[in-house]
């Protein structure tokens, strides 16, 4: 048998850095928003022994990709190891604040564990298997709206609807590192020179819809020092926003900026721009991708 997975992104419209704990890891306030596109699309073939994967593109099909660490991880918690060929085919750039990585994992374990049947995982010990993969995997899992605290363990799932705004993604060809940008916070941080705003509160997460607003409350805290590094990236902003945007944000450490469009057809003429500049573009409304034109 043959099955096709698709797995969405994520965006944050909001991200602050609140704290560093004692073993080094940030604590964050965010609110993460899954999109339907960019997906990635995992092709499972049934056949052979244990788990062989490929990829578009073949630097990727290594013993380190995080779909093989999902599978051996849930065969050796659960004894349930089929044999899969599994192809990926990967649309969702990578460095780009968009957790394609962790989509691609919470995806499969999904579907592992709607296979498994008796020797499934009850839910909370499958957000456990998927937090040891990486802090956004449990958030993939029901992939649904939600402010998100900790190291990005802690969900709160939002009933959080952008409704009629068009969501714009421009996805330049370049990848920001998390981990370095985790570094330059806090080089940053301790120097006292990082923009600093009051945090959402998840009150305010709660009742803020984006939409009802003519300047949404977006915030990136690695806006500051990803474009001191990536100054291409403050250009784009302004440009989303000279387009008419509701708003423009970072997601997560980046390259990915979302602009909030109150007109697909504003949206559309700015990724028209965007593509004359090399960008890669996607349109999103009412949770469906639309046609950007050529």
């Amino acid at each position: 048998m043959e099955w096709e997975l698709r797995a969405g992104c994520k965006v944050n419209l909001y991200l602050d850095i609140v704290g560093v704990r004692e073993d080094g890891y940030h604590e964050i306030e965010s609110l993460f928003y899954p999109l339907p596109a960019p997906c990635d699309v995992l092709r499972l073939e049934e056949g052979g022994e244990g788990l062989r994967l490929s990829c578009s593109d073949p630097v990727l099909a290594t013993p380190e990709n995080i779909l093989v660490r999902a599978y051996q991880k849930y065969a050796s918690l659960t004894g349930f190891a089929p044999g899969l060929r599994l192809f990926l085919e990967k649309n969702i750039p990578m460095g780009a604040g968009l957790g394609g990585g962790s989509s691609d994992a919470a995806s499969l374990l999904l579907w592992l564990n709607a296979r498994a049947q008796s020797r499934g995982l009850a839910p909370e010990a499958l957000s456990e298997l998927a937090l040891t993969l990486g802090a956004d995997v449990p958030f993939f899992l029901q992939n649904r709206p939600a402010w998100v605290t900790g190291i990005g363990e802690n969900l709160h799932f939002l009933d959080l609807d952008l409704g009629d705004l068009a969501v714009l993604l421009v996805c330049p060809a370049l990848q920001a590192n998390t981990k370095w940008a985790y570094r330059r916070w806090d080089e940053m941080s301790a120097q006292g020179c990082l923009p600093r705003r009051k945090g959402l509160t998840l009150q305010d997460g709660l009742i803020m819809k984006f939409c009802s607003s003519k300047q949404p409350a977006l915030w990136n805290a690695f806006e500051h020092l990803v474009f001191m590094e990536f100054p291409i990236l403050s250009g784009i902003k302004q440009e989303i926003l000279d387009h008419a945007a509701a708003g423009c944000v970072m997601s997560g450490s980046g390259s990915t900026m979302v602009g909030l469009f109150a007109s697909a057809e504003d949206a559309a003429c700015c990724a028209r721009r965007m593509r004359t500049q090399g960008h890669v573009c996607h349109g999103i409304r009412s949770g469906q991708p639309f046609d950007l034109g050529v």
